[in-house]
């Protein structure tokens, strides 16, 4: 879109309009002609002056919201768009539009499904999303806006001046023509209007604009996060139906960025956050849709005309019981749901399975219903959904949920049949599908669901058994001993305050780093602390007095309390052990946060210059800390990049902050093991924790190496580890309050 400067006609349309004239008078009666170029222009100016608060107030003291809605009503091409971005310009005010009838917002959905440029959908769909989060300011524990309305100015109506009604349900007195629309009821009305618009979005996720597709995403994930009771399994079945799982892991697989990698995140959370909800919400006979579910899938098993002894209904299809609901205790209308779709994607599977069961002994029966709910309840345990979710890392497989359950039954019924089971074995062909799902899910050959299907149906029963006994003479037999919980606890303690030990090794041995110059003419704080400042691009210049600078060597203070430094031309040597040559303190008390800092401007300095190394190489013989350990990071002994694109540079930076948010000191690290020692050595030297992935895996690491390692001592001493707790003996009469047992 080109750059347009606004005419005298655009101004004056502006002066009429400050001066209370309704802007729609330049709108015939009945449509807005393309050429109007007085309209367009004045229309493309409400853009930036809407932004000004000021502006926007007094817009909606005359009456301008009003006229803006019957341009976009009436408006086409440029003039819609301009009107558009207008209007979401003003919807940042958060204030005065939260008394929209819901004919405009059908209006705007209307505008999503049938406009085809993309000036028009970024700016409509950015409207409804606005519209269906619109002054939410508290969530709930599922993370599902509330619906309280504020309004942060006391501002008037869009007519007559009348105040508007903080009541979202209430309407205007004066008027009794406008009810306050926003939230997901009535985006839900727009889209009963416009059936399309769903599928609409969905088609959008693929659109080449790459606003227009993250404005469709955000939309769809905001509407799964505050979508009613009403409708909460009806929005996500009805995405499930539309395909989107597979235009998601299309994006989640194009290598997406930041942004977007952000946006789906949010949206897979928000999608299992709604698995939760339904998850929770319990099966009634008396609800009719969960009725209308059960009895379409005893429709679909055809086992009505076949004698079952002892069974005169929902036993016949797998239930445990005639009473249906008690199967979904665990699983919920989540579980129903899926069951049900399985069988809707499966019918002759469905029935197949449930006649030759039939025709089996009773107690040789995998039952359907049972084994149903059972893999829902495996893959709830599998990707850890439970209350607090919150996505980590994108999981494309996750967005396949009904193909993976679908997968899990048909092997529970094949290990069903394969080990020759009874029914009082199916906790065990419970844990050979768990045993399965867990390998399958941590190879790094599965990337997709058709892998992930292959390896499922492929795999021979003898390997999942012989797996399966592996984990049990390791992990059920012994590794979940109470005796090795409390081993495992205490060598995690051990190995947390070894590292501890040895990153504050690496502060005290201390390190060079780009050196953050004060800008021209700027001076030290009172505590001897530098300003915060940008990395100078040009280091041979002449500004202030500090600009031949260039390196910063920190080392903490023998007493931990302070860290010392000191700033030089060049690097006089890989370590200064003298502390009087590092003049300069920060107290550590002064420490209120460390965080991590990007700037745009450190690329660019470290092509001037190589980075140094932090300390010397660490070996398994030498000393660090309390001892030497040949797990010990090792980071010291890197090659340090002289200089990588903006983003990964940046990344290794950090600074420890103050409780005004000042930068105390910056530390420009030039690889990640280099950050994760110096930032996690202050994060733990101020008991604030480990902050870094790489530290956080080194702890896991040396945790369970630990763990095996006394391991293999107590099966060469062929000791016994025993299950539960030990059994205290009676503490020996007379001795009283003496005598305590150490256990």
């Amino acid at each position: 879109m080109s750059d347009i400067s606004p005419s005298s006609s655009t101004a004056e349309t502006m002066k009429r309009l400050s001066s209370g004239v309704n802007i729609s008078e330049q709108i015939s009666s009945n449509v807005v002609q393309p050429d109007d170029k007085v309209l367009k222009m004045a229309t493309f100016s409400l853009q930036k002056y809407l932004k000004e608060p000021d502006f926007a107030a007094e817009f909606l003291e005359r009456g301008g919201l009003e006229s803006l809605c019957e341009i976009i009503k009436k408006a086409s091409g440029n003039t819609l768009a301009y009107a558009l971005n207008s209007f979401a310009s003003l919807m940042e005010h958060n204030t005065g539009w939260d008394s929209l009838s819901e004919d405009f917002v059908v209006e705007i959905a209307h505008i999503v499904v049938n406009e085809t440029l993309v000036t028009i959908g970024r700016p409509a769909t950015a409207i409804l999303i606005k519209i269906v989060t619109a002054n939410n300011h508290t969530d709930d524990e599922m993370g599902r806006p509330s619906t309280t309305v504020t309004t942060d100015l006391n501002s008037k109506a869009t007519t007559g001046g009348e105040k508007v009604s903080s009541d979202p349900t209430t309407e205007s007195s004066e008027s009794g023509k406008k009810k306050t629309a926003f939230g997901y009821p009535t985006l839900q009305k727009a889209i009963e209007h416009e059936p399309q618009l769903l599928s609409t979005l969905i088609q959008r996720l693929q659109s080449q604009d790459y606003t227009l597709c993250l404005n469709s995403l955000a939309l769809l994930t905001a509407m799964l996060k505050t979508v009613t009771e009403e409708h909460q399994s009806e929005l996500p079945e009805r995405l499930g139906q539309l395909n989107i799982g597979k235009y998601i892991v299309r994006l989640m697989n194009s290598h997406p960025s930041d942004e977007l990698r952000k946006h789906l995140l949010e949206y897979q959370t928000a999608m299992i956050r709604n698995v939760i909800q339904r998850r929770r919400t319990p099966v009634s006979l008396h609800n009719s849709k969960d009725m209308k579910m059960l009895n379409e899938i005893w429709d679909a098993a055809k086992v009505a005309n076949i004698q079952v002894p002892g069974a005169r209904k929902w036993k016949k299809i797998g239930f445990s019981s005639e009473s249906p609901q008690r199967e979904f205790t665990r699983t919920g209308k989540f579980g129903l749901q899926r069951m049900h779709a399985f069988v809707v994607g499966n019918q002759d599977l469905f029935a197949k399975m449930l006649l030759e069961e039939i025709h089996r002994p009773e107690n040789k029966r995998c039952l359907f219903a049972r084994t149903s709910c059972e893999s829902t309840e495996l893959l709830f345990s599998q990707w850890d959904i439970s209350s607090g979710y919150i996505a980590a890392e994108l999981d494309p497989i996750l967005m396949y949920f009904d193909r993976v359950q679908a997968s899990t039954i048909r092997l529970f019924f094949r290990l069903f049949q394969d080990m020759k089971a009874t029914n009082a074995d199916f906790s065990k062909v419970s844990a050979l599908v768990r045993s399965q799902l867990r390998a399958v899910f941590r190879s790094d050959t599965v990337k997709d669901i058709g892998e992930f299907e292959r390896v499922i149906d492929g795999t021979p029963y003898q390997v999942i058994r012989d797996r399966r006994l592996k984990e049990l003479e390791w992990a059920d037999d012994l590794l979940g001993r109470e005796a090795i919980r409390n081993l495992r606890s205490r060598l995690n303690k051990q190995s947390y305050d070894f590292i501890k030990q040895q990153r504050i090794s690496c502060l005290l041995q201390g390190a060079w780093f780009p050196n953050s110059l004060q800008r021209s003419g700027s001076t030290s704080t009172p505590s001897g602390t530098m300003a915060t400042n940008e990395l100078i691009g040009n280091v041979g210049s002449s500004g202030g007095g500090s600009s031949g600078k260039r390196w910063r060597y920190y080392k903490l203070s023998p007493s931990k309390k302070a860290l010392q430094f000191g700033d030089f031309s060049e690097r006089v040597a890989p370590i200064i052990k003298d502390y009087d040559k590092l003049p300069n303190k920060i107290d550590l008390s002064q420490v209120f946060e460390i965080r991590t800092i990007r700037k745009r401007s450190n690329a660019g300095a470290m092509a001037l210059f190589p980075l140094p190394p932090s300390s010397t190489p660490m070996s398994p013989t030498s000393p660090v800390g309390f001892g030497s350990h040949p797990f010990a990071s090792s980071s010291s002994g890197s090659n340090y990049l002289q200089h990588d694109t903006a983003s990964s540079t940046s990344a290794l930076a950090f600074a420890l902050y103050n409780e005004n948010h000042t930068s105390l000191a910056e530390f420009i690290c030039a690889t990640s093991e280099q950050a994760s020692e110096w930032k996690d050595g202050f994060s733990m030297l101020l008991d604030k924790g480990i902050t870094s992935k790489e530290t956080a895996e080194y702890l896991h690491s040396l945790t369970e190496i630990g763990v095996k390692v006394k391991l293999l001592q107590i099966a060469g001493d062929r000791v016994e580890v025993p299950h539960g707790s030990l059994e205290v003996p009676p503490i020996p009469y007379g001795s009283a309050s003496r005598f305590y047992y150490d256990v």
